[in-house]
C-alpha cells in the first residue's frame, strides 16, 4: 500500500460509517458532534468525489482503451 494508505482508508470507513449510519441511525450520535454535520457531510462528499477520480485514474492505467 502507498504511503498514507491506510490512514486514508480510516478516514474514508469512517466518514462511510457515518453516511450509513445517517438516516438509518443505528448508532447514537453524541449532541456535541450534531454541530459539526454540515462540514462532515461535506467532507464526505468530497472524499466520494476523490474516491471516484481514483476509481476512474485507476481504471485508465490498468486498461488504456478508455
Amino acid at each position: 500500500m502507498r504511503k498514507g494508505g491506510i490512514g486514508f482508508f480510516i478516514v474514508y470507513l469512517v466518514f462511510a460509517l457515518y453516511f450509513i449510519n445517517y438516516p438509518i441511525r443505528f448508532v447514537k450520535i453524541p449532541e456535541s458532534f450534531l454541530s459539526f454535520e454540515p462540514w462532515i457531510i461535506f467532507i464526505g462528499g468530497l472524499l466520494i468525489l476523490l474516491g471516484a477520480f481514483n476509481y476512474y485514474r485507476a481504471k485508465r492505467v490498468l486498461n488504456p482503451a478508455f
